[in-house]
């Protein structure tokens, strides 16, 4: 049954990445967009030069600072943003029911199709990181490289995570054509108000702070920083639960956060996304052909 799902989701994955490649300016334009969205962030390091601004324990190399805040944007975005638009692209192409009437799980279409944001996004990532390091002074350490795969593992898991539950309410509660609130909630005011994409947390409001708190991007972009930034601190405790829990090293709490969120925020999702399936199919809803 595992071997059935795997080529299934695989060959989702191959109409995905053919129709993607059949347009090969795509590939060019997200190249040129993560380059110049470089040079403006570069542009911005020199503006934040012998400013009071305190970047530590994060180190003082603000492009690196913020290549890192782009590398963490990339490999999440389509995770967390991603779901609620395929589901809709199944939907309205009439597809969902047919796809339901083979013996396939619910979640391997969807996984599928959302591959097509895996091409678009996640390379992005390593192109931010290129780019900085390449042209504009970026400079990174790799001293634990098995952290680092852990901190991407678990961004990556937690932020689907919440991408499914942004998925499900298409058909659990009904949002069709309204801004969905999940992704909006998250994606659009939490995650870019707090995640310190582009400025450390520290300067924001207490309330902001605690805000980012609930967020998974928070506790990857401090242990990303704080390992891979030459002069970052690991040890010294900067974001509100940190300052809470002073016993524990930044780091291992960072990553005790994410895997928690990990374990919270998927089967959330799959439960959410299974019952919006189950209510679309009892009323008929699946497509928009019924």
């Amino acid at each position: 049954m595992l071997h059935r799902e795997w080529d299934s989701f695989l060959m989702f994955s191959k109409r995905e990445f053919i129709i993607w490649w059949s347009y090969k300016m795509n590939a060019i334009m997200w190249v040129l967009d993560v380059l110049f969205t470089t040079i403006v962030f570069f542009m911005l390091s020199l503006v934040t030069k012998g400013s009071d601004i305190n970047f530590f324990p994060y180190g003082n190399n603000y492009v690196s600072f913020v290549v890192l805040g782009l590398f963490v944007h990339f490999i999440s975005y389509t995770n967390l943003g991603d779901c609620i638009t395929r589901v809709g692209r199944i939907y309205w192409g009439g597809t969902m029911d047919l796809y339901l009437l083979s013996p396939l799980s619910y979640f391997t279409p969807l996984m599928g199709v959302m591959f097509r944001g895996v091409i678009d996004d996640y390379p992005r990532s390593l192109l931010a990181l290129l780019f900085g390091w390449l042209f504009f002074g970026a400079v990174f350490v790799f001293v634990k490289p098995l952290v680092l795969l852990v901190i991407l593992l678990f961004i990556l898991v937690s932020t689907l995570g919440i991408g499914v539950i942004s998925g499900s309410s298409f058909y659990l509660f009904n949002f069709k054509q309204q801004t969905e609130p999940v992704k909006f909630i998250f994606q659009d005011v939490i995650i870019a108000l707090t995640a310190g994409y582009y400025y450390p947390i520290t300067v924001l409001p207490q309330p902001l702070q605690i805000l980012g708190s609930f967020i998974p991007h928070t506790y990857a972009i401090d242990t990303l920083r704080r390992l891979m930034i030459p002069g970052g601190d690991t040890t010294v405790p900067v974001l509100p639960l940190q300052l809470v829990l002073p016993q524990i090293n930044p780091v291992a709490l960072d990553i005790m956060v994410l895997a928690a969120m990990s374990v919270f925020f998927l089967p959330l999702g799959l439960f959410m996304y299974k019952k919006g399936i189950e209510k679309a199919r009892r009323e008929g809803t699946l497509t928009r052909w019924q």
